[in-house]
C-alpha cells in the first residue's frame, strides 16, 4: 500500500528508469491531486545521460508536471576525493536532493533494492545500522515503492503503458550493486528462492532491536562545534552495542552518513584506553584525536597551527596575535588570568612556546613547560597555538591556562587581567 499525504509538497527523484517512472505515474494519477515536482540528475557518467534527462522532462511536460534538471560531474568529484563512481554519484545526488524546496523527497527504491542493500552491508561487515536496510522514511526522504518488488513495478509499467529507459550501466557488474544483483543473488536464490524476502524480513526484525539500542545512546554530553565533536571517553566505554551507536549519532550530527565502517569504530573505541596524544585518520578528511578525557573528531582542514616565530613585546593594552587579540587590562574580565604587573620583568615578551621553556607552577615547583602541559592534559596538537608571556625561557603566563607562581598577586600588587579574545 502506497501512502501519500496530499497536504505535503513532494519532490520526486526521477532517473527515467522503470522504478522512478512508475512512481511518477502514480503521483500524477493520484486522487486527490498531489503538489509535487520532479528533479532529474545527470551524473555525467554516460553519453546517454543527458538524453535520459530530456526523456524525463518530455514525459513531465506531457503530464503537465514541473521538471528541474541538475548536472553534476561525478568523474571529476570521484577523482578529486579518490572515491568510487558509485560513492561519488551518491554523495553528489544527495547534495542536490538535500537542497530541494519541499516537505519530502521521494526515492524509487523497491523491495529488491532493499534486499540488495542488506546483503551489501553484511558483505561489507556493517553493524546493525547498515544491516537494517533501507528505511521507508529517513528525515525528509520517503520511499513509497519500498514494499513493491521489481517484478510488480515492471508489471505496473506494462499494464499502464508507462514509458521508461534502460540505463546501460545497470548490467555492468563492475559496480558492486550490479554484481550483487546479477551474480550473487541469483546464486543464493538457487539455495532458497525466497532469499530476497528473507533478507528484508531479517532487516525488519533487526530494525526493532536496533531502534531500542539507539534509544540508549545518549549524546547530550557531546560538545559540537563547526565540523567538530568532543566525545567524553565515558560514553565510548559503555557496552559496544551502545557506544557504537553513540558514534553513529555523532557522525550523523556532523553530516557523515556513509563510508564510516565498523573497522573505524573499532579503532576509535580502542583510543579510549590511551593516555592521550594519538590520532587516527578517517574517510573524507576526518581525524579522531585522543585528547585525554575525550576524543575529538574534526576535519583535517580544522587542524590548527601557529607560527613558531611569533613574538611581540608584552605590555598593557590589546595586541593582535595569530588567533585573535591578546588583552591585558586592569579591568576585571571573567575567565581571565590575574597577574602582578610589578613582577613581570622589563623586556618580557609574548610568544609561542619553544623547546627549553620552564614553568614554575602556581604554588611552587619548576618543571619543563611541555611536561607541565602533559600533566594538565593539554593535547599536544593544541600546544603550538598556545601563547606564553616569558622572560627568556622562564614562562610567567600560559595564556588561557595558568600563571606562574612568580607573578601571583598579593595585597600590594599592580593587578592586571590577561585573556585571548578570539
Amino acid at each position: 500500500m502506497i501512502t501519500i499525504d496530499p497536504k505535503l509538497k513532494y519532490a520526486l527523484a526521477v532517473s527515467g528508469g522503470v522504478d522512478s517512472m512508475v512512481m511518477l505515474h502514480i503521483f500524477a494519477n493520484f486522487v486527490p491531486h498531489i503538489d509535487f515536482f520532479v528533479a532529474t540528475i545527470n551524473h555525467g557518467l554516460r553519453n546517454q545521460a543527458a538524453d535520459d534527462c530530456r526523456f524525463v522532462a518530455d514525459y513531465c511536460a506531457k503530464l503537465g508536471v514541473r521538471c528541474d534538471i541538475y548536472n553534476v560531474d561525478v568523474p571529476a568529484y570521484a577523482a578529486q576525493y579518490k572515491l568510487s563512481d558509485e560513492t561519488a554519484a551518491r554523495l553528489l545526488r544527495y547534495k542536490v536532493l538535500d537542497e530541494l524546496d519541499c516537505d519530502r523527497v521521494c526515492l524509487a527504491h523497491n523491495a529488491d533494492d532493499n534486499a540488495e542493500t542488506v546483503l551489501m552491508h553484511i558483505i561489507r561487515g556493517s553493524g546493525a545500522n547498515g544491516a537494517t536496510g533501507i528505511r521507508r522514511s529517513n528525515g525528509k526522504y520517503y520511499r513509497p515503492l519500498l514494499d513493491m518488488s521489481r517484478a510488480e513495478i515492471e508489471r505496473y509499467a506494462h499494464v499502464n503503458n508507462v514509458p521508461y529507459v534502460t540505463d546501460s550501466t545497470n548490467a555492468d557488474v563492475k559496480y558492486t550493486r550490479n554484481f550483487v544483483r546479477h551474480k550473487v543473488l541469483p546464486l543464493l536464490s538457487e539455495i532458497n528462492p525466497a532469499v530476497k524476502s528473507n533478507l528484508v524480513r531479517f532487516a525488519d526484525n533487526l530494525a526493532c532491536d536496533n531502534d531500542y539500542l539507539c534509544s540508549l545512546a545518549d549524546i547530550s554530553a557531546v560538545q559540537f562545534g563547526a565540523d567538530e565533536a568532543r566525545i567524553p571517553k565515558s560514553l565510548l566505554r559503555q557496552p559496544r552495542a551502545v557506544s557504537y551507536r553513540v558514534l553513529h549519532k555523532v557522525f550523523a550530527r556532523l553530516g557523515v552518513h556513509y563510508d564510516i565502517e565498523q573497522t573505524h569504530f573499532d579503532a576509535i573505541a580502542a583510543m579510549t584506553e590511551g593516555a592521550g596524544g594519538k590520532r587516527i585518520y578517517l574517510p573524507f578528511g576526518w581525524i579522531c584525536y585522543d585528547d585525554y578525557s575525550c576524543l575529538t573528531l574534526t576535519k583535517a582542514a580544522q587542524e590548527r597551527s601557529v607560527s613558531a616565530d611569533f613574538e611581540a613585546p608584552f605590555g598593557l593594552g590589546k595586541m593582535p596575535v595569530p588567533r585573535g587579540t591578546l588583552c591585558v587590562t586592569r579591568q576585571y574580565a571573567s575567565d581571565a588570568l590575574r597577574l602582578d604587573l610589578n613582577k613581570v620583568p622589563a623586556g618580557a615578551v609574548v610568544r609561542t612556546m619553544r623547546a627549553g621553556d620552564m614553568f614554575t607552577k602556581f604554588g611552587g615547583g619548576t618543571k619543563p613547560l611541555r611536561r607541565y602541559l602533559t600533566d594538565r592534559k593539554i593535547p599536544a596538537r593544541m600546544r603550538s597555538e598556545l601563547l606564553v608571556v616569558c622572560d627568556g625561557s622562564d614562562v610567567l603566563v600560559i595564556v588561557g591556562v595558568e600563571i606562574s607562581d612568580r607573578v601571583k598577586t598579593d595585597p600590594n600588587s599592580d593587578t592586571a587581567y590577561i585573556y585571548l579574545d578570539k
